[in-house]
């Protein structure tokens, strides 16, 4: 498990075990992500190609996809590619696999774009657009594909209880 935190670093958190539920995260040696990226949503992902790292992060309605370069002044990030979702989408979630790039904008619809080896997206547009059919109300939070080819996401709602108080409740939702 590769995880990018909101200051642009990168960890590898290893699950040790099949039913391991917590993991010990520890600093990779590569740089930041560029502080122009902000907190912005961002996955990393292990690749076979180059470095052998890439990131896809969220700015606006754009996803940069970028790889870490390694030549004689050292190891830098760079851009191999972009998608962009429609101008009005509020990313909220971005996750992917070595072929494939899911966004989760906040309105709950899953944009998926198949990859390259390159890293470049296949086509400009989102190959897929899932829109969800269950509830406004929701908070959507995340998106995953599943081998199946469907997506399940992630979103949190409000429950009132019977004594009256209001919850905050995660649900899973294919």
């Amino acid at each position: 498990l590769l995880v990018v935190t909101t200051s642009g670093k990168i960890a590898s958190c290893p699950l040790v075990g099949s039913g391991a539920q917590k993991a010990t995260c520890s600093q990779l040696s590569v740089p930041s992500l560029p502080s122009s990226f902000g907190a912005a949503p961002a996955t990393a992902i292990e690749v076979k190609t180059g470095s052998g790292l890439r990131v896809m992060v969220a700015t606006g309605s754009r996803v940069s996809l970028l790889e870490l370069h390694v030549d004689d002044e050292g190891s830098h990030w760079r851009e191999a590619g972009s998608v962009f979702l429609p101008e009005d989408a509020q990313v909220v979630a971005v996750a992917a696999t070595h072929d494939s790039l899911l966004v989760t904008a906040e309105d709950g619809s899953a944009h998926l774009w198949h990859l390259r080896a390159n890293g470049a997206a296949v086509s400009e547009g989102a190959s897929h657009v899932d829109v969800p059919t269950f509830g406004s109300r929701r908070k959507w939070q995340s998106a995953c594909l599943l081998p199946n080819g469907k997506i399940m996401r992630l979103a949190s709602t409000w429950q009132r209880s019977k004594g009256g108080a209001s919850t905050l409740s995660s649900e899973l939702l294919i």
